[in-house]
């Protein structure tokens, strides 16, 4: 998960979530990009409130075997809330597969993650915006939506965790 960019790069501060939400969250294991490119990580065991202090959308726990991919959304952008960047390559995988997203709110660096919460992909896609755009530059991806996280955590919770 190591990354030579600058630590404020958005792939680094990705790869730092990456690390800190596996860390914190029990039962829940690393898979690296030369494994599966479509996900960051796989439950061993059960997922559920009792195992990790995390919330659970829509859904009680996630068995074992379900791959995860992990998401940061910085908590402000600017003056604007963080938001997801869903990709719909990893997305229509994730869906297909039955796995979920652990949607993280984190500080600037990454390194603080100030609320998460599990979602399966297909609950997910009710809370997407209509329709997949493309974007150019260093980000470069064609199909993607993005998501403000105010729409999965009450604003007043997370901001008060600073």
């Amino acid at each position: 998960m190591s990354s030579a960019l600058n630590p404020c790069h958005p792939k680094a501060i990705g790869e730092t979530v990456e690390a800190v939400a596996v860390q914190e969250v029990e039962n829940l294991t690393f898979v690296p990009d030369r494994e599966a490119q479509w996900h960051d990580a796989v439950v061993e065991g059960v997922l559920c409130p009792r195992v990790a202090d995390i919330g659970f959308v829509g859904i009680p726990l996630l068995e074992s075997g379900t791959a995860v991919e992990i998401k940061g959304a910085q908590l402000t952008s600017g003056a604007a809330r963080g938001r997801w960047f869903i990709r719909q390559r990893q997305h229509e995988r994730l869906v297909e597969e039955r796995g979920a997203y652990l949607l993280c709110v984190h500080d600037r660096r990454g390194e603080e993650l100030l609320a998460m919460a599990v979602i399966l992909a297909s609950t997910l896609e009710g809370l997407l915006p209509d329709g997949w755009t493309s974007v150019d530059g260093d980000r470069s991806e064609q199909g993607y939506r993005q998501l403000a996280w105010s729409r999965v955590f009450d604003p007043e919770d997370v901001e008060g965790r600073r």
